[in-house]
């Protein structure tokens, strides 16, 4: 089985994920982080209904690096309260290669 482990989570600024996915790539908890900007999020916060936009993040990892990984972005994630979302998937065996390249000493 080629198994790697995707991390979901939301920042509240395009800076505040860019600098969050350059710390966990140069560090090897990710080898690949994707960021998409300008998403709009409706959530319960506090007993209101609130609207925001937040930039989606979504990390690459080898299985074994995944719960560090997650440790790692709730420690330097800057919300309260982060949503960090963890899921294995299939991959391709050259892009699982390249997971495992970077990630894995």
């Amino acid at each position: 089985m080629r198994e790697i482990a995707i991390l979901y989570t939301t920042v509240g600024s395009l800076q505040d994920a860019e600098k969050l996915a350059k710390q966990m790539v140069t560090e090897k908890y990710a080898a690949c982080v994707n960021i998409i900007p300008n998403a709009i999020s409706i959530y319960a916060w506090e007993e209101k209904i609130e609207q925001s936009s937040e930039c989606l993040m979504i990390f690459k990892t080898d299985v074994s690096k995944a719960n560090d990984l997650q440790e790692r972005i709730s420690r330097e994630h800057p919300y309260t309260l982060p949503a960090i979302l963890q899921g294995n998937i299939n991959a391709s065996s050259d892009f699982y290669q390249f997971i495992k390249k970077y990630t894995v000493p």
